[in-house]
């Protein structure tokens, strides 16, 4: 009998140790070996079933303008402590034509991430900061840059939560301005960082908006 209560014990101390070490992933656990993220596309599903209520108040503000699906691509924040995730894609109802005249679906991703306090929030951005990315770039608190290896990014840091939305590069003639705006009225103008960046640069940080 002691034999028996010494293996379970022995079993729970390696779970506990194993499940403590899981909070920050290798980027090579993440996405595989080959280092690839690609996106899983998948069938209409309830999101809001269980989509905490800002997001489902978004959602429901772009219902007219854009389908709204889930998805599975990977990001840097998945390795670092949050809480809660909710990963979406939104793809415009209408087309339109780009440069080379093709109909072309406007996308945007969106990663949320709530955090359990402000110091595990401030550390999952940090980290990202110094992996941002596809090339990995590192970022600098506050400090605007002119060029960088990256898609057009938008992203809002809160108190105990960060909005990451990514698009697609050739896309700007969508009226992203208004996604942007929405998502500024859902969650709120006090937002601790903001960050701005088109296709390749430049990459803008922005104030809080001042009430």
């Amino acid at each position: 009998m002691r034999n028996v209560l010494t293996v379970i014990a022995l079993i729970s101390l390696f779970a506990c140790k194993e499940e403590r070490q899981q909070e920050i992933i290798s980027l090579d656990e993440l996405t595989g070996e080959t280092g690839s993220q690609e996106f899983i596309d998948t069938t209409q599903i309830n999101i809001l079933d269980s989509a905490p209520s800002l997001i489902n108040d978004f959602v429901n503000s772009q219902t007219s303008i854009y389908d709204t699906i889930g998805h599975q691509t990977p990001h840097s924040i998945d390795r670092f402590g949050f809480g809660t995730k909710q990963k979406l894609e939104f793809r415009s109802k209408k087309t339109f034509i780009d440069s080379k005249l093709n109909h072309i679906t406007a996308v945007a991703r969106l990663y949320y991430y709530t955090f359990s306090d402000t110091t595990k929030t401030i550390n999952a951005f940090y980290n990202w900061l110094d992996c941002f990315g596809p090339d990995c770039d590192v970022l600098k608190l506050n400090e605007d840059l002119a060029k960088l290896s990256t898609p057009p990014i938008f992203t809002l840091v809160y108190d105990t939560c960060i909005v990451a939305i990514e698009y697609v590069c050739g896309q700007e003639k969508n009226d992203w301005k208004s996604f942007q705006d929405s998502i500024i009225s859902k969650f709120g103008k006090d937002y601790k960082y903001r960050i701005d960046s088109k296709c390749g640069g430049p990459l803008k940080w922005k104030q809080p908006i001042k009430h």
